[in-house]
């Protein structure tokens, strides 16, 4: 009898990763251990991690080749864990709904695990429905944990939703409410991470020769299959093998091993820094090494528990120096996490209110209608750097090099595109980030570009961002600038930041001439800032007014209807200070 007739017979258990591509802190995966153990007769004995490289996915549809290499390097890294332990990663490629069956057949599965998607990404909800049917239909007991976030989201126990009545429409919408909420449940404290299993946790499984060469980690990202149902333009960033095999420098490499090394590196080894640790002061020009952590490509794909994060700021905090200043959230370590937390729960909020709706403004319960222009040239010059403005057009230099830039630097862009200069929609520039960020998420990438536009949580669009001033004060010499716009890197400091204020011997001494070698400003600031401060005026008057018009023919529909109780003012949902 081969042996996947055998566990056929007694039934085997699969693990199946999604995100939370790790070891360390995963309840999904140590239950399908528990599952397994001897001592349980509900199985063979036999688990089968298995991850499916979905070309439909948030994480691959719109994906350029940096993420892509990232992310079958965090596969290969979680291979090689797991064969250390004596098991393996069984990888295929294609519609998890199909290729999961199939597995389940040859390998004999009765059960399986997985975490937990929980803020309502339409991808994933409609996946996961197909997928549960299709387990019904074959016999296969499914469970799901929720462990993304520092606590579940939804109407789990210990869940923020579970903690505010059971409804997704009562969470808070300001960070501060959102720290209260927090600071209720288990007296506001954060659960243990779990360990990773070891190698004695995982069953003395039979080598199998015939598998030993099939479901590889796939090895290079043109093995990634087309998506399914999409056309060129649809899918965003493209590449062939020629593009895919040029040298990239994303600013980390994929991986859970990398991943704690990082977190051992910039929090755990630096405890006086982890514990002054303060957002709004780290620098966005900085040439050499980042000023934070860059632990955001590995938490959004999962390679860290944002638990083992918690608890290892808590630990160096623990280990600072008496005379060292602590930093509190929401700008400390811990309050970065939490601004995590809060995005993933609008997310599940506005999802659950009107089912895939965050990502966009329509039908967004969290956004403003605001009637933004659609202007390509302009939306491309943004894209590829050519805006004319330095410091905007060196942020998106390391975007599409390093697959990162620094949240100060994803400030300026955002409100460059938006409501500061081009007037182009959200919705647009949050796409393109998504396919160019190592660290793209859905719940953190729209929320930063709903309150970057002043679409959401964010409401003082008199406070715009100088693409001139905003950073002369933090990098005078231009450092940052020179480093990722080259053509410039001769100017001298006094025009770095406004090359056009140059005249032409100072420009031809550095070898530059406007419209040539470097854009002209594609726009004036300060003309297009003023003007933009007045349209969003209108769209906030148009936006009271149809709340207003809303309450009153609300007011009308239930006159004299006295058999409810009362209803409540809503809260205000306005941030005093930028994030």
């Amino acid at each position: 009898m081969s042996s996947a007739s055998k566990s056929a017979a007694t039934g085997a258990v699969m693990h199946w990763f999604r995100k939370g591509l790790r070891l360390h802190d995963n309840p999904a995966l140590l239950h399908a251990l528990s599952l397994v153990d001897e001592k349980n007769s509900k199985t063979s004995g036999a688990i089968y991690p298995v991850y499916v490289v979905d070309p439909n996915s948030y994480q691959l549809l719109k994906c350029s080749v940096m993420r892509a290499n990232f992310i079958l390097e965090c596969v290969k890294d979680l291979d090689n864990s797991l064969r250390e332990r004596g098991s393996r990663l069984y990888v295929v490629t294609g519609d998890p709904v199909e290729e999961l069956p199939k597995l389940w057949t040859e390998f004999g599965i009765t059960h399986m695990t997985h975490e937990a998607d929980e803020t309502g990404e339409p991808y994933a909800v409609q996946r996961d429905a197909h997928v549960k049917d299709a387990a019904k239909k074959a016999g296969v007991s499914v469970i799901d944990f929720a462990s993304e976030t520092l606590r579940p989201l939804g109407n789990r126990e210990g869940g923020y939703v579970a903690n505010v009545g059971g409804f997704a429409n009562n969470i808070p919408t300001t960070m501060s409410s959102f720290q209260k909420l927090l600071s209720k449940i288990d007296r506001g404290s954060v659960p243990l991470p779990l360990e990773s299993p070891d190698k004695d946790s995982f069953p003395d499984q039979a080598a199998n020769d015939s598998l030993d060469m099939k479901y590889r980690p796939l090895a290079h990202p043109c093995d990634i299959p087309w998506p399914r149902g999409y056309s060129r333009k649809e899918i965003g960033p493209v590449w062939d093998r020629k593009t895919a095999n040029k040298k990239t420098s994303p600013i980390v490499k994929g991986g859970e091993s990398l991943a704690l090394a990082q977190l051992q590196k910039t929090v755990t080894a630096r405890p006086d820094w982890t514990a002054s640790f303060e957002k709004p002061k780290t620098s966005c020009t900085e040439v050499s090494s980042p000023s934070t952590t860059v632990l955001s490509p590995y938490l959004s794909i999962g390679c860290i528990s944002p638990r083992t994060a918690w608890h290892a700021v808590s630990d160096a905090n623990a280990k600072a120096s008496s005379k060292t200043s602590r930093s509190k959230p929401p700008v400390s370590l811990h309050g970065q996490l939490l601004w995590r937390d809060f995005n993933n729960l609008i997310a599940h909020s506005a999802n659950a209110q009107a089912p895939g709706s965050w990502g966009q403004m329509q039908n967004n319960v969290y956004c403003r209608d605001i009637p933004w222009s659609s202007d390509p040239a302009l939306l491309t010059a943004w894209k590829e750097g050519r805006t004319g403005y330095p410091w905007i057009d060196a942020c998106m230099a390391q975007l599409r090099t390093e697959g990162w830039i620094h949240h100060l630097g994803r400030h300026a862009v955002a409100c460059f595109l938006t409501r500061g200069d081009l007037w182009q929609s959200w919705e647009v520039g949050a796409e393109f980030f998504e396919g160019e960020l190592l660290d793209a998420d859905y719940a953190l990438n729209n929320f930063n570009w709903l309150w970057l536009s002043c679409s959401g949580f964010f409401y003082q669009y008199f406070r715009c961002y100088s693409p001139v001033a905003f950073q002369k004060k933090n990098d005078p010499n231009g450092n940052y600038i020179r480093k990722w716009v080259p053509e410039l890197a001769e100017l001298p400091a006094k025009y770095i930041y406004e090359p056009w204020t140059a005249n032409i011997s100072i420009l031809k001494k550095a070898g530059v001439k406007l419209g040539v070698d470097y854009p002209r400003p594609i726009v004036d600031h300060t003309v297009v800032s003023k003007e933009n401060m007045s349209k969003m005026k209108l769209a906030y008057d148009a936006h009271k007014n149809a709340e207003s018009a809303a309450k009153k023919s609300k007011g009308k529909q239930t006159s004299g209807d006295a058999s409810g109780p009362p209803k409540k003012k809503a809260k205000k949902s306005v941030q005093k200070k930028l994030k």
